[in-house]
């Protein structure tokens, strides 16, 4: 279904969202992205039964060559021929056993993987790992990001530690840039995270293609993103202009600290994250300035919109212009939406249009949003859905769905089972029915700054990827709660602006997951003038 720009009304200060609800269009026809049936792009021999491979990242190499990593025991394979035969390049022990020696020493690897490449062809993958600093840094010990760099599909590389943080280190987000006619070791690669200290964002700087780090950098510098992000962040991401190197990075804030405190600041993810920031940077990750986003309804709302379902995403097309999408609950059911602004102007400052609801009105639930932008006004964004409604947590809410109806929502898991279940926070979704189905969509939109934006949501598999709750309390998921797909899935566009999507997909009975791969066969890409190759013919 294609629909059109939700009327949402966005101000800088005390902004709240509020909508009109979407316009619906014809199904989609011809002119939808079609998409080659998933391949498993995972180590079969690693990912058998009763293990869970999960939050996958993707990119495509100057060669063409299309890498796919996933956090258990950091895997890491490439394809090059869209998806049909993989190269499995090696898991658990892949940088660990090939880090700078002058840089840190690891002791076990933890997950969190993320993958960038540059325009010379370096491709660069990030990982957690316990580490012991053994070099100059004085930081470096505790759960650090090392970045491995290679030039020949890893059939060689180095990893570095490359936060220097003295904390340890939660979700780290990779962008990298090279100017026209640079070589790989004058590439810029950027690094950004939150921690466990202060719970800020930090941004390290490589300006030698990934060979030494630059010591970390706070970027959140102004007054009102310090209150809102005090002890409660979740990192969006990292992302470059492509024409001159701005570096941008975005997170989902709190209402204010006081109320970010009271929930346990980053450690349960209990905050209502109604604020969306980005900070841009010009001199290479020196310095930077932050621009609120949007905001939605606060934990003082009778119904709060809570984004941390659960990263938002950031993205960077090619005419410079900046994309940002995520999830909120708003009109009631949890819906993916999508914004854009100008690039960053003389006074650094970002303003973002009205967003767009992203899916369409067959679901009613949607997490897990990523984006990806090509040029001005053409993105794609990836989003798990059910057609089931959840609700957010609030004291009525907490009466009516009790768990009573197993084909409800149930917001009271953390009466009926203390300790088993992640606690209901207020502003939180609620806990889905067990018989709820998850599907896969990307949606594209090729005019979304159009003041008549539409978006066109695809399916991209029949089968439901998951049955059931998602936890989206990071951490804080209890034992009983289920988090078997973690927290993200990934989206990435080639050359033509054909898009890949890695993402974890469980089978039917719950016994294990798999890392699914789909690349785009047809229909539009995201480059203008450019004809969209099929992924498994060039």
């Amino acid at each position: 279904m294609s629909h059109r720009r939700s009327l949402l009304l966005l101000a800088t200060t005390c902004a709240v969202l509020a909508s009109t609800g979407p316009a619906y269009g014809s199904p989609a026809g011809s002119g939808a992205p079609r998409f080659h049936a998933p391949s498993r792009a995972d180590d079969p021999s690693i990912s058998g039964t009763g293990t869970y491979a999960s939050e996958p990242a993707t990119v495509v190499a100057a060669d063409g060559s299309r890498y796919v990593a996933n956090q258990l025991g950091s895997q890491l394979s490439y394809t090059r021929d869209g998806g049909r035969s993989w190269t499995h390049v090696g898991g658990q022990d892949l940088l660990s056993r090939n880090i700078d020696p002058t840089s840190c020493q690891s002791h076990s690897d933890i997950g969190d993987v993320d993958l960038t490449a540059d325009p010379t062809g370096r491709v660069y993958l990030a990982d957690l790992q316990v580490t012991t600093n053994s070099g100059g840094n004085g930081a470096d010990t505790g759960i650090e990001p090392i970045v491995g760099r290679s030039d020949d599909r890893f059939a060689h590389y180095t990893g570095e530690c490359a936060a220097h943080q003295p904390a340890s280190v939660d979700r780290e987000w990779l962008a990298a840039y090279a100017p026209p006619g640079a070589g790989a070791s004058s590439s810029d690669v950027y690094l950004s995270y939150h921690d466990f200290s202060i719970n800020t964002i930090w941004v390290n700087a490589s300006h030698d293609g990934g060979q030494t780090w630059s010591q970390p950098v706070n970027v959140i510098n102004d007054p009102a993103a310090q209150n809102a992000s005090a002890c409660d962040t979740v990192p969006a991401g990292t992302a470059v202009d492509p024409r001159n190197g701005w570096i941008y990075v975005g997170w989902t804030a709190g209402s204010n600290a006081l109320s970010n405190a009271a929930t346990g600041c980053n450690y349960t993810q209990g905050a209502v994250f109604n604020q969306f920031w980005v900070a841009v940077s010009k001199d290479g990750g020196r310095t930077w300035t932050d621009s609120l986003a949007l905001a939605g309804p606060d934990v003082t709302a009778a119904t709060p919109s809570d984004m941390s379902e659960i990263f938002g995403s950031i993205s960077v097309a090619r005419s410079g212009d900046v994309y940002i999408a995520f999830p909120a609950y708003l009109n009631g059911e949890y819906d993916v939406y999508a914004a854009y602004s100008s690039p960053a102007g003389a006074a650094d400052r970002l303003n973002f249009a009205n967003p767009v609801k992203v899916n369409g009105p067959s679901t009613h639930t949607n997490y897990f949003a990523r984006i990806v932008a090509g040029d001005r006004g053409r993105v794609d964004v990836i989003y798990l859905a059910s057609p089931v409604r959840n609700v957010v947590s609030t004291p009525q809410n907490k009466l009516t769905y009790d768990g009573s109806d197993p084909s409800k929502p149930n917001c009271r898991p953390e009466t009926s089972d203390p300790g088993g279940k992640g606690v209901r926070f207020i502003g939180k979704p609620c806990e889905m029915p067990a018989s709820a189905p998850w599907y896969l969509y990307l949606a594209q939109s090729l005019d979304l700054t159009s003041a008549t934006a539409t978006f066109t949501p695809v399916q991209l598999r029949s089968d439901p990827v998951h049955v059931g709750d998602i936890c989206t309390l990071g951490i804080f998921c209890l034992s009983d709660d289920n988090r078997d797909l973690a927290d993200t899935n990934d989206v990435k566009i080639d050359a033509t602006g054909g898009a890949q999507v890695a993402y974890t997909a469980e089978t039917p009975n719950g016994a294990r997951t798999e890392i699914d791969f789909q690349c785009q066969s047809g229909g539009p890409g995201l480059y203008a003038g450019v004809k969209m190759a099929d992924c498994q013919r060039h």
